[in-house]
């Protein structure tokens, strides 16, 4: 042995003799996929020869939770981010309702000629699960019913795809698609990260779609329902959100659609595959 190498031994034991007894335990990176070592003084168990490594515990997905309705409460939504519609939300003894409601439309006597309804009475909204994991509340508006989920600042309205004829104020009105954010509400500094949020919950949706999927081995018929509402999803979103406010430079319609995607299928993954029918945006215009 060389005295060059005799040395360098002799200082590394030196160096490891000095350190206090507690080093023993040296915190180490945990990677992923790495499994942490044994301890001190532990003895590994045998592994017999030809023996199959035990398979990990699945883990079982948990439901994303809805967005908050604060988010809706006390706010201005517009219809496609125009001013031609709006609705605002209150809460009102614990209860949420409609505190004011503008729908705007053409005349039925008159085509051609815009028209506006006003509605300054609150509207009760009663609330109906759904297995879509989005709370939706059904509007008692007996001249136009309609329904809406609760997004995230934001409402997906829906009248089965119909407008309504409200022939006492000669006003045919279409109550469905997003209402949220106005035009003048979107910050041209925050269209980058839109843009990027959206991508990445695409990311999710497709994710979610394919562990979906894969679950429902089995399930012949409901495979088949699923990859349906899949392969219509995008169609559905562009058809709620091609008049949405500057969305071509926003995608602020786009995000919410997608993000209620998201939130239905982590929750069919959570609790089961159930046919569901698309809510709301269908517009006849």
């Amino acid at each position: 042995m060389s005295i060059v190498s005799l040395r360098a031994i002799l200082s590394s034991a030196a160096l490891l003799s000095a350190l206090p007894a507690t080093t023993g335990a040296i915190a180490q990176m945990a990677l992923p996929g790495a499994v942490a070592p044994a301890p001190a003084g532990s003895v590994a168990a045998p592994v017999e020869p030809g023996a199959k490594p035990k398979p990990r515990a699945a883990v079982t997905p948990v439901a994303p939770k809805p967005p908050s309705e604060e988010t809706i409460v006390g706010r201005v939504l517009y219809q496609d981010g125009e001013a031609r519609g709006s609705i605002e939300l209150q809460r009102r003894g614990g209860a949420l309702e409609v505190a004011r409601l503008s729908l705007v439309g053409d005349r039925l006597t008159r085509s051609g000629e815009t028209c506006r309804i006003e509605v300054s009475e609150p509207l009760r909204l009663a609330l109906r699960q759904t297995s879509s994991g989005l709370r939706r509340f059904e509007v008692e508006f007996p001249a136009c019913p309609f329904s809406f989920d609760a997004l995230d600042g934001a409402i997906l309205a829906s009248s089965d795809g119909r407008a309504c004829e409200l022939k006492q104020a000669d006003c045919r009105a279409d109550p469905n698609g997003l209402w949220g954010m106005g035009a003048g509400e979107l910050d041209p500094k925050r269209a980058e990260e839109m843009l990027t949020m959206r991508a990445r919950i695409e990311q999710t949706v497709r994710n979610d779609y394919k562990a979906l999927y894969d679950k429902m081995k089995s399930e012949k018929a409901q495979r088949k329902e699923l990859v349906r509402e899949q392969a219509g999803f995008s169609a559905r979103r562009e058809e709620i959100c091609r008049s949405y406010a500057q969305e071509a430079d926003f995608g602020y319609c786009a995000l919410r659609v997608t993000e209620a995607r998201a939130l239905t299928l982590g929750t069919e993954l959570a609790n089961g595959f159930k046919k569901t029918a698309e809510a709301g945006g269908k517009k006849k215009r």
